[in-house]
């Protein structure tokens, strides 16, 4: 019996030490942090909301632009425009794109297609190349430990490590959907409507280069794939498809 009861905290403690460090609570100077963060992001925010203004006041005045080299030149601008709101978390990029269609028709079409992959496979290789250490240091100072504890885990473990838990925590279909069929999973949350109270595309793409589960010459052609319906459907039929004529 002393056997028993003397070897269960030994065990214990064992066990312990496979769990991911725990997020340091809240002490005074994080909250001094967390303040500095917190008015950071809102100034991101406002900031990102009135360019957001700006753009679409700035191509719904392409109309009223005369002169073949000035129209390339602010179409090239727009495109640009346009890559980096989709590449950004919680904006509203596709609006734009939709909004060069409709102002220039068809012949816009295979641009808007390039500017759209380029921008979601931006947003990807950000979450891919953004430093772990970094990130938990942010998290960790607003009192996000959920969020700590998954980014010590991708640092701590491999991919199929992480796969192979993944699969065993959730339920079989739907360790199907996130695991055996990440990739057309990923496609398809970049289609659906409604995403973006989830980060939209490049909030989509952006996490996805965070968890590490995912190839860059797979994602690449998975974007290619996804986003590619509607730039060609508009190529071939025309912007009446937005008309429903």
């Amino acid at each position: 019996m002393s056997l028993v009861v003397g070897s269960f905290p030994a065990h214990r403690r064992e066990m312990q030490s496979d769990l991911p460090p725990k997020a340091p609570s809240l002490t005074k100077p994080a909250w001094f942090r967390a303040v500095i963060w917190f008015a950071m992001f809102t100034g991101i925010v406002i900031g990102l909301h009135t360019f957001l203004s700006w753009a679409q006041n700035f191509i719904g005045e392409m109309n009223s632009i005369s002169g073949t080299m000035t129209m390339a030149g602010i179409i090239a601008i727009s495109l640009l425009i346009y890559a980096i709101l989709i590449a950004t978390p919680f904006m509203p990029g596709i609006e734009v794109g939709i909004a060069l269609l409709l102002l220039q028709g068809a012949a816009v079409a295979p641009f808007v297609y390039i500017a759209t992959v380029t921008g979601l496979i931006v947003a990807y290789l950000i979450g891919r190349t953004i430093p772990l250490p970094w990130l938990r240091k942010i998290f960790c100072d607003l009192g996000l430990q959920t969020i700590c504890t998954y980014l010590d885990r991708i640092a701590e473990s491999n991919p199929a490590e992480r796969l192979a838990s993944q699969r065993k925590l959730l339920p079989r279909w739907l360790s199907r959907l996130t695991v055996d069929y990440r990739y057309a999973t990923l496609g398809l949350l970049l289609n659906v409507p409604g995403t973006f109270a989830i980060g939209g595309g490049g909030g989509i793409m952006m996490v996805a280069g965070l968890s590490r589960l995912f190839r860059g010459w797979v994602v690449l052609i998975t974007v290619m794939i996804a986003t590619l319906p509607i730039p060609l459907i508009v190529w071939i039929v025309g912007v009446s498809v937005f008309e429903g004529r």
